[in-house]
């Protein structure tokens, strides 16, 4: 008996980013509907865990429009201080519920930088949802934000951050297989905010400051400005 074999010509096979669009809006459902019965129970320790969810859905979903090209980047004059600040609004509830304390210190007269508003916003939030996640006990997540040599940079560090097991180098959309060992729960969080902050050509690193670990990232002044 003969077989037929059918190829399926590349403008016919379905889009894969598509696809991921497709599956996380209905990942999303459940979710908002978790969410609107904690809202209504009034059990915020729920509410804040379905808030955090959709929060990362909606940021690697976004990260894929990017990857995928449906959004174009749109890099303007942004105020890193004002969008951590605009960030921490939602998110410091989080942090508590967590048992943190949230310290936030951003120096006076830093100039704006040069990146797209909504990557940025995104990006900070993943990476607040990822050190939340690897803090192994109750501290204070210090955030500041001040002009380096190199641009203004953003820096996170906290008294029980551990990232001996955290390669960065493996922390991209494209090779996250396995960007650490023994350490699960916010692997999403990070490869998002270093996806996301790659998109506009910066990376995260790991830092010490005042003997403290932590992730940073340094995003270009606004040339514009500077020439003013």
């Amino acid at each position: 008996m003969k077989q037929i074999q059918h190829s399926i010509e590349p403008e016919s096979r379905f889009d894969d980013s598509k696809l991921v669009f497709m599956l996380g809006e209905e990942l999303k459902k459940p979710l908002t509907a978790i969410k609107i019965l904690a809202e209504s129970s009034g059990d915020s320790s729920v509410q804040l865990e379905a808030r955090k969810a959709l929060r990362t859905v909606d940021n690697v979903l976004y990260y894929q429009q990017i990857a995928s090209r449906q959004t174009q980047l749109k890099l303007t004059t942004v105020h890193a201080g004002s969008t951590l600040t605009n960030v921490s609004h939602s998110l410091v509830p989080l942090s508590l519920e967590k048992g943190c304390e949230t310290e936030i210190q951003i120096q006076s007269g830093i100039s704006p930088v040069h990146a797209d508003p909504g990557i940025l916003k995104s990006g900070i939030e993943s990476l607040w949802q990822a050190v939340i996640g690897m803090t192994s006990k109750p501290s204070t997540v210090s955030w500041q934000v001040y002009r380096s040599p190199k641009g203004v940079r953003i820096v996170v560090v906290n008294s029980s951050l551990d990232l001996s097991k955290v390669n960065l180098s493996t922390v991209t959309v494209g090779k996250a297989s396995q960007p650490f060992k023994g350490v699960s729960g916010p692997a999403t969080d990070l490869v998002t905010a270093q996806s996301l902050f790659t998109a506009m050509g910066a990376k995260l690193s790991k830092v010490r400051k005042d003997g403290l670990e932590g992730l940073a990232i340094t995003l270009p002044v606004s040339m514009q400005l500077e020439l003013v």
